[in-house]
């Protein structure tokens, strides 16, 4: 790979230098200075400021100075006139530089994050190459708002029991619903699609009914982790599992659910469950 770097300058100031005489034709106030800013580039990005330099010209006879080869008056002259306007460096020579120190942020804070993931015993594969994510995708395909009681008898339960339960506002006809065990765990999804009429910091108690419900379902002794979403009509909106929880009530993160399927590949998933309610 190709990589183009370098410095580069770009004109920032201009001044006319007075009582002065250009010592190669000797005419007089002839001088034009020009002041650069170099600065270092990556891809013809500036990334670093380095240093200013001037070079004048005399008029007349086209003879340019460096800076270091100002006579006394031209040294004088010049010195008077970058008081009255300074040649201030332009800001966008050290953009580069700040979108360096963004991505540094960015990178040590994923980097952090993910230390943060594995001391929490989270899987860190990347979510589009997790197939626990698939799983859960097709679960949420599965929510109905009419649950058989036959094949979904929590779902079927929780219908009937978040109905007489729930907060004004929701046609509770309208609450889409979806359960299913594995060993000890319980996913429970939910989908209602008219939260808005209900304020997002009061829709965690959508989580609370769920919960009140769950637990006068009998025989569910051996159920001993619960994973809880509520799904809006857009995106997510509830989350809670037994390691973790988002109930801010606008945007929540659904793939919070993904230890319930295991924390390997391998896992294997059973159908929904077969427990008992009441009747």
């Amino acid at each position: 790979m190709i990589f183009f770097y370098g410095t580069r300058a770009s004109k920032i100031k201009e001044y006319t230098l007075r009582n002065t005489s250009c010592s190669y034709c000797n005419t007089r106030d002839s001088f034009h200075v020009t002041t650069y800013s170099r600065y270092f580039h990556f891809f013809w990005i500036p990334i670093i400021p380095l240093y200013k330099t001037s070079i004048a010209e005399c008029s007349h006879c086209k003879k340019t100075y460096a800076e270091k080869e100002f006579s006394a008056d031209m040294q004088k002259s010049f010195s008077r006139q970058k008081l009255e306007k300074p040649s201030k460096r332009p800001l966008w020579q050290g953009c580069g530089c700040l979108v360096l120190v963004v991505l540094g942020i960015f990178f040590m804070s994923m980097s952090f994050y993910g230390v943060y993931l594995r001391s929490n015993g989270e899987d860190t594969m990347p979510r589009d190459q997790d197939p626990r994510k698939q799983l859960l995708d097709m679960d949420i395909k599965q929510l109905t708002l009419t649950p058989d009681k036959q094949k979904d008898s929590i779902a079927s339960y929780l219908k009937a029991c978040v109905a007489y339960d729930i907060v004004s506002g929701i046609d509770t006809d309208k609450i889409a619903y979806f359960t299913k065990t594995d060993r000890n765990k319980l996913l429970v999804l939910l989908r209602i699609r008219d939260m808005k009429r209900i304020a997002a910091a009061d829709r965690k108690v959508v989580i609370t009914i769920i919960e009140d419900c769950l637990s006068t379902i009998e025989n569910m002794e051996g159920i001993t982790e619960y994973y809880l979403v509520v799904e809006g009509k857009w995106n997510t909106l509830l989350v809670k599992t037994p390691f973790d929880a988002d109930l801010s009530g606008r945007f929540a993160d659904k793939y919070k659910l993904l230890p319930f399927y295991g924390s390997d590949t391998t896992h294997t998933i059973t159908k929904p469950d077969s427990l008992l309610v009441p009747n």
